[in-house]
This record gives C-alpha cells, sequence and structure tokens, in this order.
C-alpha cells in the first residue's frame, strides 16, 4: 500500500513540475492567437471611456485542465475567468473591459485548480 502512494505521488509531482506557464504577456489586442503588443507593466488609456485590455498566456503540459485568470484591481478581484486547456501546447487569453477612473495597481493571476502557477502586476493610467 505504501509503495503505490509513494509512486501515486511521484506520478503527481511530476505531472506538476512539466505543467507549466511558457509565455503570459498584457496586451491591447489579440491577432491569430497571438497578442498584438506588450504592454509590460504600465498601460496607458484613454481618459474618459472604457478600454479592453488582454492578458494572454501559452501553457505546456496541461491539456484537459482548467486555467483561471483572476483580475484584481487595488486587491479586490473584479473578473474571474475559467480557460479550458485543450490541448499540451495551448494559447489562450481573457479580457477585461476597464472603465478610465480605474487607475492605479492591478494584478492579474493565473491559477489551476487551488495553486497560483504566475501573477502579473501592472499600473494603469489615463493619457492626461
Amino acid at each position: 500500500m505504501f509503495t503505490r502512494l509513494v509512486i501515486l505521488v511521484g506520478l503527481l509531482l511530476c505531472t506538476a513540475v512539466n505543467a507549466q506557464v511558457a509565455r503570459f504577456q498584457l496586451t491591447t489586442g489579440i491577432a491569430q492567437r497571438e497578442p498584438v503588443d506588450d504592454l509590460g507593466s504600465t498601460a496607458v488609456i484613454p481618459a474618459e471611456g472604457i478600454t479592453t485590455l488582454y492578458f494572454f498566456t501559452a501553457v505546456d503540459n496541461m491539456a484537459g485542465k482548467t486555467l483561471i485568470h483572476r483580475w484584481l484591481y487595488k486587491g479586490q478581484e473584479m473578473a474571474s475567468v475559467a480557460l479550458p486547456i485543450r490541448s499540451n501546447h495551448w494559447r489562450t487569453y481573457s479580457s477585461k473591459r476597464i472603465m478610465s477612473d480605474w487607475q492605479g495597481e492591478w494584478q492579474i493571476q493565473v491559477w489551476q485548480d487551488d495553486l497560483q502557477i504566475t501573477q502579473h502586476t501592472f499600473t494603469l493610467s489615463s493619457d492626461q
């Protein structure tokens, strides 16, 4: 019984180690399943209106799993988007419509089950 448990735990650890986020990027758009630009840690949006931002994620060895993108503004969750992974090499993204007065610190967390696997923090400001 103990040997089976050790083998099972070993297999689960190998699976977790091999599953990975290959790339992630904050962008103003997606074209042909790729980000059109890289906003890095600063996003400048128009002083009025609503802007849509996208968070692109490429993963390896996660077929059949589901990623969650959690968009947080000043620590408060503003959106949670479930993204099913359908292949071992998968590109996906979520988007968030952001109002111009939501300036300041944002964070996008990437979760798989109960494990946060990466995050991206950026500052949002207006062009005026």
